[in-house]
């Protein structure tokens, strides 16, 4: 059945949301499953990548966050909004098959989340109590970690979308405060939506092209 997943940093906890249905965790591999109490039929989870009873979830255009802090047993409603106000459902928000409106965590900090909305980039380090958001990003159609750069105090970010008028792969080594465009006219793949950086090697970046693979790219060699 589709829907989404989300694993605990231990691998202890899976919680599988089907479409259209409440979600469900396992402790045990998959032998028994449970359904998760205090979530809307749907709502994507995402699990915390450092503490291993954390997950959350989101709606974006209600301005709700839920956050599990008993490996997805339960889950707490808190409110959020965001500096420049909530975006509004309907309307054109990209392929839905993309990685916008979406909620990240961001591996190796806890509580560090980052919501890709289509219209802008935002950032909590509270575990969503409070967001700011990034300037100079206009459109997101895709976001994803990879490893940071050497000295860096964070992963790098990788993004498909727009920023300070620019449209293209972008990566961000200093948490979105400043981009690079990596790839060029000649590279654009046509519809794109899916992309993340390699966890074990600085610049190295996957973008899906849908119907045409899967590219990488290295930075250019000096």
């Amino acid at each position: 059945a589709s829907g989404s997943i989300a694993v605990s940093p231990d691998g202890a906890a899976w919680v599988w949301t089907p479409q259209r249905s409440a979600p469900f965790v396992t402790r045990d591999n998959g032998a028994t499953w449970t359904q998760s109490q205090g979530l809307p039929h749907g709502a994507r989870v995402v699990a915390d990548r450092v503490n291993p009873k954390k997950f959350y979830a989101m709606s974006l255009f209600e301005g709700k966050l839920y956050l599990s802090t008993d490996e997805a047993t339960t889950f707490t409603e808190q409110a959020f909004t965001l500096p420049d106000g909530l975006p509004q459902g309907g309307g054109n928000h990209g392929d839905n098959r993309g990685g916008q409106d979406r909620i990240y965590t961001t591996p190796g900090k806890e509580g560090d989340l980052w919501i890709a909305a289509f219209n802008g980039l935002y950032h909590s380090t509270d575990s969503g109590k409070t967001f700011s958001r990034t300037a100079g990003v206009t459109e997101m159609l895709g976001f994803g970690f990879g490893k940071g750069a050497p000295g860096a105090d964070g992963p790098a970010l990788y993004m498909l979308g727009t920023v300070n008028g620019q449209r293209g792969v972008l990566r961000s080594d200093d948490d979105g405060a400043s981009w690079v465009r990596i790839n060029d006219d000649r590279h654009q793949w046509g519809l794109v939506l899916q992309i993340t950086g390699d966890p074990k090697q600085y610049g190295r970046v996957y973008v899906g092209a849908h119907g045409r693979g899967i590219f990488y790219g290295d930075p250019a060699k000096k």
